[in-house]
């Protein structure tokens, strides 16, 4: 039989929550049963009560056998002690990576510096018997990194979204608006583009609250209802500082949540050309890419009112796959072939 643990974390409109609570909808319409609910999504629990709930959560786990399949996408410090388990009681594993922090090593130098900690987490996934990781990209670093386990790639995140598709326009290059949904606190580049008074609208989402001088904040929306509030023509997915370097950067192998949202959203995507989400876009014929944020403003004055519609089409296309589960459903397909 195919089990699930249902995980969702606190709703304080991050991607974090909307990506795990997707990820628990489309599973369980998949076919798998859930096993228990491990739902930190209401309040803040005391210490005591978290350990109450693991030791609910392993006493559960014990209860499979060698004919079950268990499917998970929680954190190394539940994961670990159900994979001690696991050996005992001889089900299969299925792990979903979110975030595995030692993939942001990617130097010689960094990877030789936090050495212990890339072995501790390698050694977890070797235990697992399937793990879906983001992109082929992300599959590459945690082969070079002594990965054996088998790996699937997910392509891209789903998104659960029950609005109705939102198709975007546009006529006029003088009224292209530029959208950035995120973690602001994470996104310092905001504030030298603030600095620069771009010449063009760009709209900001997200928390924290900040004060721009340039840019237009649209304040922090429900993830579930931000692709039918969002205002814009293009999705920027973007990062850290404003000289940005691919080779310093974890978006490199990273699948960013925004980038389903976007699509789901209708709004063509400007993304670091080189990156798995670069790469995605590319593929789909969804966005442009670029090297730098100092090429934005000549680069969207080159998109004609044609190449937008073709694009904004594109992710109406890519936006039914999404909206019904259908990479995360393939992903959980080849993994229980593997498994068979």
């Amino acid at each position: 039989m195919n089990y699930a643990i249902e995980e969702y974390v606190f709703n304080d409109y991050n991607a974090s929550s909307k990506a795990r609570k997707d990820v628990s909808h489309f599973v369980n319409q998949f076919g798998f049963r859930t096993l228990i609910k491990n739902d930190k999504s209401k309040n803040k629990n005391s210490k005591f009560t978290k350990i109450l709930k693991a030791l609910h959560v392993f006493t559960k786990v014990f209860l499979l056998g060698s004919n079950d399949v268990l499917f998970l996408q929680t954190s190394h410090l539940l994961l670990k002690p159900i994979l001690h388990i696991k050996k005992i009681r001889k089900f299969k594993v299925i792990y979903l990576i979110h975030d595995v922090f030692s993939l942001r090593f990617n130097t010689e130098m960094s990877i030789q510096e936090h050495k212990e900690d890339i072995l501790r987490d390698i050694q977890i996934l070797n235990e697992c018997d399937c793990v879906i990781a983001h992109n082929q990209l992300m599959i590459n670093r945690l082969r070079q990194l002594g990965c054996k386990t088998q790996l699937i790639s997910l392509g891209i995140f789903d998104y659960d979204c029950n609005l109705p598709a939102k198709k975007r326009t546009w006529h006029s290059k003088e009224d292209l608006t530029i959208t950035f949904a995120g973690n602001i606190s994470k996104s310092p580049f905001l504030d030298q583009m603030d600095k620069n008074a771009p010449n063009f609208q760009m709209n900001i989402y997200g928390a924290p609250k900040k004060q721009f001088q340039h840019l237009n904040y649209k304040g922090c929306v429900d993830a579930d209802l931000l692709p039918n509030a969002i205002e814009g023509h293009l999705g920027l997915i973007w990062e850290g500082d404003y000289k940005s370097k691919i080779e310093d950067n974890y978006n490199e192998i990273n699948n960013p949540h925004k980038l389903s949202m976007y699509i789901v959203s209708g709004l063509p995507i400007i993304a670091f050309k080189g990156t798995a989400a670069g790469k995605f876009i590319e593929k789909e014929g969804i966005g442009l890419t670029i090297y730098s944020l100092d090429d934005l403003g000549q680069t969207i004055t080159q998109i004609s009112e044609t190449q937008y519609q073709s694009m904004a089409e594109n992710c109406l296309r890519l936006r039914e796959k999404l909206t019904q589960g259908y990479f995360l459903q393939t992903a959980l397909t080849n993994s229980l072939k593997l498994l068979s």
